[in-house]
């Protein structure tokens, strides 16, 4: 059988510097943003994606604290998989929204492993190549932003 993972080069766009940011409600700190990139050639229906997984200094965030933004809309990262009228395009961010209570000022070692399928890499009947999009940053986060 063929390779089942194919890891991607171009990790810069994937964590966004610019969209690491305090989250605020009414001016009290409830969490992070982080903007997500994908780094594929080609957008892809959120139902492809089969890993979103963040970790901040170590700690994996679970998936409850997650929302993800994308296109005006609003999902739980479990509700991605449904997902299939939902595209991504390549120069779209997902606002990743992350409802922990907000993160100390300053650095942070940011992980996201991000897997998907690609619907272009079709092995066999239900069996897709699968796209390893995962990356790791040093990030400074910024102000925090009124959640809207």
């Amino acid at each position: 059988m063929p390779t089942q993972y194919m890891k991607l080069g171009f990790e810069e766009r994937v964590l966004r510097p610019d969209g690491f940011y305090h989250l605020l409600l009414n001016g009290k700190k409830v969490g992070f943003n982080l903007d997500l990139r994908i780094n594929y050639y080609r957008g892809m229906q959120l139902s492809t994606v089969e890993t979103l997984k963040v970790t901040v200094d170590g700690m994996e965030i679970p998936s409850g604290l997650m929302m993800a933004q994308l296109n005006g809309k609003c999902f739980g990262t479990d509700e991605l998989k449904q997902m299939y009228q939902e595209y991504w395009g390549i120069k779209d961010p997902m606002h990743l929204r992350i409802f922990n209570g907000g993160l100390p000022d300053g650095e942070h070692e940011v992980s996201v492993k991000l897997i998907f399928k690609s619907p272009y890499m079709k092995f066999t009947e239900g069996v897709y190549g699968l796209v390893d999009g995962s990356c790791s940053k040093r990030l400074t986060i910024a102000e925090g932003r009124e959640f809207a």
